[in-house]
């Protein structure tokens, strides 16, 4: 009886072993099917609006929030369907309920909503993450941040001398558009949300807003409004929290012709040619006010329907499957994290050691490294005839940028952004990466504000925590233009006379202290023995 005893407790332990499993995959299956129960329905929905996709808001992914997240998440203010019903942003409620106080004029709230509810699926569509809300939930959350949204954009967004040119045509029509002395009325945590990737209000949704009750203007001059004075306020909101100079100065509407504000502060420092136009489906009655729609053809609904199909079998197969990657996930996040990675460029004390000197420029597609002095044709023409010219010297010309305490909420965003929606190279991200090699002190950042690179009213090493806390979890291919003056910088520093000095020294002399510890070791030991065997016999007399 006794021999059988181990087969038995091993058939039990198996058969525990085997319930145990077959209840974690059921529960595993169950959760699966529970979330397609959940997402089916709205793949449905999406598919019967027949309306193109527009995403332009995007939740940040935690790997780059995880570092700061207080730099993603509205702290204030919540504006959209991400964060207007946050629950720890209630008490704002409050302000924005002054704005649409002022701003609605003889219209309610159900004016409002009733007239925009027709926007509702083109809103859904510039959101990453499907909107859950329905048809009057949504249109209220969005009038009402429009609202607030203009109201601080007509109080911060444009600037005296601008106001008191546009108002020229209408000064009876707008009293109390803007403070005529310019005063800032919005706190910079305020400034700091509304800048925020996830709390992005599309612009195309304010402006139909404006057009559907501008409480400050009458009907006849709404357009004219909307069209003139309206993106003048977008552009002068994006470029006081601009941290560079605006690559260009905007046309009249083409800041209309952006998805939000933060896509209209990229495209302000970036080069970039594409625009954002939705295409919003006519009814009769409007027809002189919108667009041609674009309805799907049925080859595009054919494709619509194959998608669907293969997220349904996609379902399916991740029900199967989930254990098993849910393993796998927990396995690649116990991996060590890999090492850090080496600096872009050497820092800025270390360029100026080696003889570079430092230039401001106006944007990031000016970055340049070129040699400043006569050239070398005339320097040895020069030569030849008895004059000694000064030799070449290397030159790093770098955008000037402005920072503040709202800086390092608007920069983070903008990696983010450009993330998320750049199909191309991420250029202000490599940017980043280039200040992020020069900057690793605050000597750094003082040598860099001597020579015009860096203003800011922060202290130095509050900028050099700035740029080195940047998040590194977007990996840049070294395919931009940047790159091409990196490695010319790199170059010349790697073949500069003082710096293969420098590195000469490292290697031969702080290379052998090991060695050199080691002599002194041996010579120490070797004369404490020879002291202790003098202090026993008298040394002078052997010698004698």
């Amino acid at each position: 009886m006794s021999s059988s005893s181990p087969e038995v407790s091993a058939s039990k332990e198996s058969s525990s072993f085997n319930v145990v499993r077959s209840s974690t995959e059921s529960s595993s299956s169950h959760e699966m099917r529970v979330l397609f129960n959940k997402v089916k329905p709205n793949f449905e929905n999406e598919l019967k609006k027949n309306i193109a996709s527009y995403v332009c808001v995007f939740q940040v992914p935690k790997s780059l929030s995880s570092t700061k997240p207080e730099a993603y998440t509205p702290q204030l203010i919540g504006l959209g369907p991400y964060h207007h019903l946050q629950p720890h942003l209630v008490e704002m409620e409050r302000v924005k309920l002054d704005a649409v106080k002022k701003l609605r004029k003889n219209l309610t709230l159900d004016d409002f909503t009733d007239k925009l509810s027709r926007f509702h699926p083109y809103v859904c569509s510039c959101y990453h993450k499907i909107v859950e809300l329905d048809d009057k939930v949504l249109p209220w959350i969005m009038t009402v941040d429009s609202l607030f949204l203009f109201d601080l954009l007509r109080q911060c967004g444009i600037n005296k001398k601008v106001l008191e040119e546009t108002l020229k045509e209408w000064p009876d029509d707008m009293p109390g558009l803007a403070n005529r002395v310019g005063k800032k009325l919005a706190e910079d945590a305020i400034l700091r949300d509304v800048m925020m990737l996830e709390n992005q209000i599309p612009i195309f949704f304010v402006k139909e807003v404006l057009m559907v009750g501008c409480p400050l203007l009458e009907p006849t001059k709404r357009e004219n409004f909307v069209e003139r004075l309206f993106p003048l306020m977008l552009e002068g909101f994006c470029l006081a929290l601009s941290p560079l100079k605006a690559r260009i100065e905007y046309p009249d509407g083409k800041a209309l012709k952006r998805a939000h504000l933060l896509d209209l502060l990229y495209s302000m420092v970036v080069r970039r040619d594409e625009e954002f136009e939705i295409r919003i489906q006519i009814e009769e009655e409007d027809h002189k006010k919108h667009s041609h729609c674009r309805r799907l053809s049925p080859r595009d609904r054919g494709e619509a329907v194959k998608m669907a199909l293969a997220a349904y079998k996609l379902w399916q197969h991740l029900e199967d499957a989930y254990p098993k990657l849910k393993d796998a996930f927990k396995s690649f996040r116990d991996k060590e994290a890999p090492a850090e990675e080496k600096a872009l460029t050497p820092t800025a004390s270390s360029l100026a050691k080696a003889g570079v000197e430092f230039s401001p420029t106006d944007h990031i597609e000016d970055i340049s490294f070129k040699k400043k002095g006569p050239e070398k044709s005339l320097q040895t023409k020069r030569f030849q005839k008895g004059f000694l010219l000064p030799k070449q010297t290397p030159l790093l010309e770098l955008p000037a940028i402005t920072l503040g305490v709202n800086s390092e909420v608007v920069i983070r965003n903008l990696v983010a952004y450009e993330a998320m929606a750049i199909s191309g190279p991420l250029v202000f991200a490599r940017f980043l990466e280039l200040m992020d090699g020069l900057i690793d002190t605050p000597d750094d950042v003082r040598l860099l504000k001597k020579n015009g690179i860096i203003e800011s009213n922060l202290k130095d090493d509050e900028v050099a925590r700035l740029f080195n806390g940047m998040s590194h979890s977007i990996e840049v291919k070294g395919d931009t233009d940047l790159d091409k003056t990196i490695k010319e910088v790199n170059k010349f520093y790697n073949g500069a006379r003082k710096i293969k000095a420098l590195k000469m020294r490292d290697r031969y002399l702080y290379g052998a202290w090991k060695v050199l510890v080691l002599v002194a070791t041996v010579l120490f030991f070797l004369l404490t023995a020879l002291q202790t065997f003098c202090s026993a016999y008298d040394c002078p007399s052997l010698v004698k």
